[in-house]
């Protein structure tokens, strides 16, 4: 019985209840730090207290490539991690058992947070990635994998809103995001970050024509405004280039489980990201 089994009576929605009890199923099963791993905690990208990431190395050696999480939440909620969390020390876990560095990014929040301050902040992560986060770095290929609130945030940075994108940065894995605002088919949630009219925000027209290799996912178990933002991307893709986007439908996940989930036994998507980091990083797997 895989501990996904547990996620289906959870239902299709975006909840409390959804959610602690996917933390419930998934927590015993995540993926864990090697035990000579370097974890540096709590390192700042900006002057902001939001603006910190977490930083898992390998024992020896300075990393020239860095896989990073961005969070979701909802643009009201979320975090990187701390010392003893289960979670997203397993995304860098993650990372490590592939030869590269990880970091578990966190950003501003509202109320402090306004569009487009999430793409700004990762913007900014990036850069101090780039510039070598302080010696634990030597000049890393960047790939950024964004969840939900945080795959928003992405897609603002992938389409300029936070200025140019670094030269370092060869990919990008969007999960379960939303990138066309032209619909009416808001959560409730999003107005607080941006605004009453957030259709001139989408990124979908951007993301099509993004010269980068991308990725996208979209959950058995999304709520039907993610399945609904998944349908437009495919429609946009074809209509611009007559073909389909690098998009994986992930069966048995709900909205949050996949990054919960990355890593551990039974787990489909990291295979699917290592394949995709492989030939954006021009070294495909064998």
């Amino acid at each position: 019985m895989s501990p996904l089994d547990a996620l289906r009576p959870l239902g299709p929605v975006l909840n409390p209840a959804m959610i602690d009890g996917t933390y419930a199923a998934l927590t015993e099963h995540r993926l864990r730090l090697p035990g000579d791993a370097r974890a540096l905690w709590d390192l700042s990208y900006g002057d902001n207290p939001r603006q910190g990431l977490n930083l898992f190395l390998p024992p020896k050696g300075t990393p020239d490539r860095v896989m990073v999480y961005v969070h979701g939440g909802g643009f009201v909620a979320g975090d990187k991690g701390k010392p003893g969390s289960p979670f997203y020390a397993n995304t860098g876990a993650f990372a490590l058992a592939q030869g590269w560095a990880g970091a578990a990014m966190t950003y501003r929040l509202v109320p402090e947070a306004r569009w487009p301050s999430g793409a700004e902040d990762v913007a900014r992560a990036v850069d101090w990635l780039a510039a070598g986060a302080g010696g634990a770095l030597n000049a890393p290929q960047i790939l950024l994998v964004g969840q939900s609130a945080g795959a928003v945030h992405v897609a603002d940075y992938l389409a300029g809103r936070a200025g140019a994108v670094s030269p370092q940065l060869k990919g990008a894995v969007l999960m379960s995001g939303r990138y066309d605002f032209t619909h009416e088919d808001r959560m409730g949630y999003e107005s607080a970050y941006q605004g009453d009219n957030p259709a001139p925000q989408s990124t979908l027209s951007a993301l099509v024509d993004v010269q980068l290799p991308l990725m996208f996912t979209v959950s058995d178990l999304d709520p039907p405004q993610f399945q609904q933002q998944a349908a437009f991307l495919v429609t946009a893709m074809m209509a611009r280039h007559g073909r389909w986007p690098r998009l994986h439908w992930l069966a048995g996940h709900n909205h949050v489980s996949p990054a919960l989930f990355l890593g551990a036994d039974g787990d489909r998507l990291g295979p699917l990201i290592a394949d995709f980091a492989g030939a954006a990083w021009g070294t495909p797997l064998p």
